[in-house]
């Protein structure tokens, strides 16, 4: 039996054959993509003992900023220079943004590509750079900064650093030190309060194995035409162009929902070509669906 319509002389052997046409191509442009996260740069991470010790700091830059911005909104935080894994200049900005302190300007494309090539930032300090790049873009302030050191040392992470807030509207600029408690900064017990309470406010719960991710998707793409199978042998009885392709349209959909739900693309070509090679699979799935589904219909009278 055949589908009707656009599907017109689309059998359930022919349905294998356009997954083959769909599959191999999604293959062929996901695998160098992949071969690049295999093969290609790796950034550090960052510590969990590093990682308090940057949130310290920022706090205590935070209420500095909040005492010298006046008037001040919209600003931009450029990526810190020596901050190889991200995770000090993404952690200032987030505090900014989340906290209401400025209203930061989206993160500038060439970081973006470099993020999504999993390159290193190599941040900047110059100040005359910065004040160009504010003045390209209309902002009130430009934040740069660097780190001289951050490590762990004898058990204790230490940082010590120094973000400059470049006021264009005043033409001036204020030296902000980022240092934590380790490496001279100090930490008031309303700066280290505030840390606390807000990681009480959000708890970082333990995320679950790539394992279990997978089998979940994979369970959820599954069961979901088995369970809307009346529907599509209903649609499928139609031979109707239009309810074929909007119910292919919704399963797709539905299937890209559960994909990013469960695997997301974290902003990377690896992220990326599993997507779609995981996408192309679940079309896969669910033309197989739809033939299964018109395979089942009734005979017709007389036939």
């Amino acid at each position: 039996m055949k589908f009707g319509g656009l599907f017109h002389g689309f059998s359930f052997g022919a349905g294998f054959e356009l997954m083959r046409r769909v599959i191999v191509p999604v293959i062929l442009v996901s695998t160098p993509l992949l071969l690049w996260w295999w093969l290609g740069p790796d950034k550090p991470s960052c510590d969990s003992s590093r990682q308090m010790a940057a949130k310290y700091a920022i706090e205590q830059a935070a209420v500095k900023i909040r005492a010298e911005r006046g008037d001040i909104r919209r600003a931009a935080v450029l990526h810190l220079a020596n901050d190889p894994s991200d995770f000090v200049t993404l952690t200032l900005r987030k505090r900014l943004m989340d906290g209401g302190l400025l209203d930061l300007d989206g993160t500038p494309v060439s970081e973006k590509v470099r993020n999504l090539l999993n390159l290193r930032n190599e941040g900047t300090f110059d100040v005359e750079k910065a004040i160009a790049y504010g003045k390209d873009n209309g902002l009130d302030a430009v934040i740069i900064g660097t780190l001289d050191e951050f490590e762990t040392v004898d058990g204790k992470a230490v940082l010590k650093g120094q973000l400059k807030f470049i006021r264009l509207g005043k033409g001036d600029m204020v030296d902000i030190p980022l240092a934590d408690s380790t490496s001279g900064g100090g930490i008031s017990e309303d700066i280290k309060k505030a840390v606390e309470t807000a990681a009480s406010d959000n708890p970082e719960t333990p995320p679950l194995s790539l394992t279990t991710r997978i089998f979940l998707m994979a369970l959820c793409i599954a069961i979901l035409p088995v369970l809307a199978f009346p529907i599509l042998k209903r649609v499928m009885g139609r031979n109707s162009n239009a309810a074929t392709a909007t119910t292919l349209v919704v399963l797709l959909a539905l299937d890209g929902l559960i994909i990013s739900a469960f695997l997301g693309t974290s902003g990377t070509f690896c992220g990326l070509a599993v997507f779609l090679v995981t996408f192309a699979l679940a079309f896969g799935f669910d033309l197989f669906m739809l033939s299964f589904a018109q395979l089942r219909q009734p005979p017709s009278p007389g036939a």
